[in-house]
């Protein structure tokens, strides 16, 4: 979809991925950016000792942004190709200034594209960046300003019971992806999909009993109930799915990858 969307001969391709250690510290920004005289530019810098995944892919875009500005390329069309769709969404609702200001002062020369791509499924520029945002992050970390919003999530994330914490923070990188859009509800599903971003015709589940949530997918959806029986052949509380034990919480990210769901 990507290559026929965006073929590589007439856009610049920008993927960018963030990365914080347990969600919270030493944050990674990735870059990979393509454009179609053949030059590619990488970047995978340190973005803070305090800063959470999303602050480091909301910086991973804007230093993209920078170097496509820098670059000599002369082609009129950009694309950032992003798994981080909080930071979409924020972007959407006017919520990022000074990233704003950014790509809007790149728009004044070029057409901007902004477009989700599915985390962790083989898109090779996409697992790029994550691997220069893991190199980032890896990087001494500068002493950035932390906003009140981060201070909150490292707050949350210190209050959080240890066990709970280290089950989540022991998983794969993919498997985390997926359990805090579940736990978020910031996620691909036809719910918040519809009411966020206007992406679906409705938000309704493919089922057609109810809006497809984290909880209708998890618990009651009578389409997955196979898969879910076969996953969890006993009944399990939807807060053991999404809070338990890192088992359980493998349970749950085998479970999504079963139903080939998109969260």
């Amino acid at each position: 979809m990507i290559a026929e969307r965006y073929p590589e001969d007439a856009w610049i391709h920008a993927y960018t991925d963030g990365s914080a250690t347990n969600a919270v510290a030493n944050g990674g920004a990735g870059v990979l950016v393509r454009s179609p005289e053949g030059h590619t530019s990488t970047a995978g810098i340190p973005t803070g000792k305090y800063c959470s995944n999303y602050a480091a892919e909301v910086q991973a875009i804007m230093q993209a942004a920078s170097m496509i500005l820098d670059s000599e390329s002369e082609c009129p069309q950009v694309v950032f190709l992003s798994d981080a769709l909080s930071s979409l969404e924020a972007l959407a609702g006017n919520k990022l200034p000074r990233l704003m200001e950014k790509l809007q002062e790149l728009a004044k020369t070029r057409r901007v594209v902004l477009q989700w791509v599915p985390a962790h499924c083989g898109i090779p520029g996409n697992e790029t960046a994550d691997e220069l945002a893991k190199l980032g992050a890896r990087e001494e970390q500068p002493d950035n300003p932390v906003s009140f919003a981060e201070k909150k999530t490292l707050v949350k994330a210190a209050m959080r019971p240890q066990s709970t914490r280290d089950a989540y923070h022991l998983l794969e990188r993919w498997q985390q992806v997926v359990i805090m859009r579940l736990r978020t509800g910031h996620c691909r599903l036809n719910a918040h999909m519809f009411r966020k971003l206007k992406l679906t015709p409705s938000p309704t589940c493919p089922c057609g009993l109810e809006d497809q949530t984290p909880e209708h997918v998890l618990m009651t959806c009578p389409q997955l109930k196979p898969i879910r029986d076969k996953v969890w052949p006993a009944s399990v509380p939807l807060r053991t799915k999404l809070y338990g034990s890192r088992q359980d919480l493998e349970a749950t990210t085998s479970f999504v990858s079963q139903t080939n769901l998109m969260v």
